[in-house]
């Protein structure tokens, strides 16, 4: 796994070999990833800027872990709604940006260290939502209010050697917008543009589920998401779990990078994703009750038609007193 972060200096490379060896993926309290904070903008004039997304570079487990506050050399690429590409630094453990228009924005973070001969190149990849914006100048289509965007099957970063991309997810529900358990979840692995076949996949919850998938022969590593992992609760509609998806690739490359010699190449690039009960769990239940009340309703009326047909006409009896 990668290690900590944390040295400067320029960058040369010399390949001199390029024969592959496969590591075996395992999640460690030096993992990185990105996390989208869920505080408001930066505030001017006392207003909270509408839109601003603030990025944070954590470390760790999804159970446990902590914002790197010092990544020198980390560096977050931000590929934006038209693909266009912007670069910028991690300050203070957090990259800031304010998108313009409505859609999906694929933000992707590196950073390279060598460790014991071995150049770390640590990465992560996270999709964030803009549901502001100026929806008139979109590149975006709306369809029903969701969005079909680039986070499904997209090429490979091309900034990037080593890459995971989620492929569109096998839904058992209508929803289109995001993941819920039940969904099985499919990712494939690139590195420099080629299909990888043989790297298997580490995964691990919020509630402390993991596990570790192997590819299937076409490549594709893919996994169902449990079902209620968490404690239910009154709220078990809104709740959100996290998961990170994360790949290891060794390739036997030797270099110098930022002043140091390196013999080998180690990359990592982890995939933090959320997701939610089944909507099919809450249809079923209120369709459950619908029905339940719809077949008492049906039986009260066939009774009530019931009673009536029975029910005798009095006769009127005449006394003739005569």
């Amino acid at each position: 796994m990668c290690r900590a972060l944390l040295k400067s200096g320029l960058f040369t490379i010399t390949v001199t070999v390029a024969m592959v060896s496969l590591t075996v993926p395992s999640f460690a309290d030096t993992s990185l990833w990105l996390e989208e904070s869920k505080k408001k903008g930066c505030c001017k004039g006392g207003e909270p800027e509408s839109g601003a997304k603030t990025v944070t570079i954590r470390k760790g487990t999804v159970q446990e872990n902590t914002i790197v506050r010092d990544v020198r050399n980390g560096v977050v690429y931000i590929r934006e709604t038209d693909n266009t590409i912007t670069q910028q630094k991690v300050t203070n453990g957090e990259v800031s940006f304010t998108p313009k228009y409505k859609g999906s924005y694929q933000l992707f973070f590196e950073h390279k260290e060598v460790h014991e001969g071995i150049l770390e190149v640590t990465l992560s990849t996270l999709r964030i939502y803009n549901k502001e914006g100026e929806i008139v100048d979109s590149l975006l289509k709306e369809v029903r209010g969701k969005t079909h965007d680039s986070q499904y099957g997209r090429e490979p970063f091309a900034p990037l050697p080593f890459d995971l991309i989620l492929q569109r997810p096998i839904k058992r529900h209508h929803i289109n917008c995001c993941l819920y358990s039940g969904d099985i979840v499919p990712f494939k692995l690139y590195y420099r543009g080629e299909l990888l076949k043989n790297v298997p996949l580490s995964v691990q919850m919020e509630t402390g589920w993991t596990n570790r998938i192997a590819p299937s022969e076409d490549g594709t590593v893919s996994f169902e998401i449990p079902r209620i992992t968490y404690p239910k609760s009154e709220k078990e509609k809104k709740h959100s779990e996290k998961m990170v998806v994360e790949a290891a690739y060794d390739l036997n490359e030797s270099g110098v990078y930022g002043g140091e010699a390196y013999h080998g190449v180690h990359y990592v690039m982890s995939m933090p994703l959320s997701f939610g009960a089944s909507p099919l769990e809450y249809e079923s239940k209120t369709l459950g009750f619908a029905t339940a009340v719809g077949v008492m309703l049906v039986f009260s009326l066939g009774l009530y038609y019931h009673r009536r047909r029975k029910r005798k006409t009095p006769k009127e009896i005449y006394f003739d007193e005569e």
